[in-house]
């Protein structure tokens, strides 16, 4: 974003500056939320998971992985082959444009032995949260490290962190969206 603001000259009319800015932020930020959100839940709700990477810190990598494959933030995302091709006997020609289900691609059982199971050892772990090839997510680093870190540090700093109620999501398509989940924790 900086390089393309340090382009801006005054009185230009740069509405692709300013469409790149809304999209980086909403993708980044409503996808994160999700990710943090239902990560949380995870946890909340698979005691085991948490007891396991409470007492080796070092498998919070693995764990947000896992986490990704299962919430999937966004559900679905276009594509058109340049190219003739076929997938799994259908034919898909060049130039005509599919959706390609993520978050079904993630519970895929040919792939991912007992796919509806939260498994933080899940090795490997080839999942398509943040799709693939020239339109993989630029932020996947960034949407993984903040994974980590926040929800080590909220479970670190919240003992007894506990779920009150499911998270209510109320659109899935093509980002999945939170609108409250009610937490409880000891407090001091």
């Amino acid at each position: 974003m900086t390089a393309l603001a340090a382009r801006h000259t005054a009185g230009e009319d740069r509405q692709d500056l300013l469409a790149n800015c809304i999209f980086f932020i909403n993708a980044g930020h409503q996808t994160t939320t999700t990710l943090l959100t239902l990560g949380t839940h995870l946890l909340c709700t698979h005691p085991e998971a948490l007891a396991a990477l409470q007492e080796d810190p070092g498998r919070w990598p693995a764990a947000v992985e896992e986490m990704l494959r299962l919430i999937t933030p966004i559900t679905f995302t276009g594509a058109t082959p340049r190219t003739d091709a076929g997938i799994d006997g259908v034919a898909c020609p060049a130039g005509q444009p599919r959706l390609l289900f993520l978050a079904a691609a993630n519970r895929d059982p040919s792939t991912f032995p007992d796919p509806d199971r939260f498994d933080i050892s899940r090795d490997p772990n080839p999942h398509l949260s943040f799709a693939a090839g020239a339109h993989f997510c630029l932020g996947a680093p960034l949407a993984r490290l903040h994974a980590e870190v926040a929800l080590s540090t909220l479970f670190a700093r919240l003992p007894g962190l506990a779920a009150v109620t499911p998270p209510g999501i109320t659109a899935s398509v093509p980002i999945r969206r939170i609108d409250h989940f009610a937490i409880t924790w000891q407090r001091n």
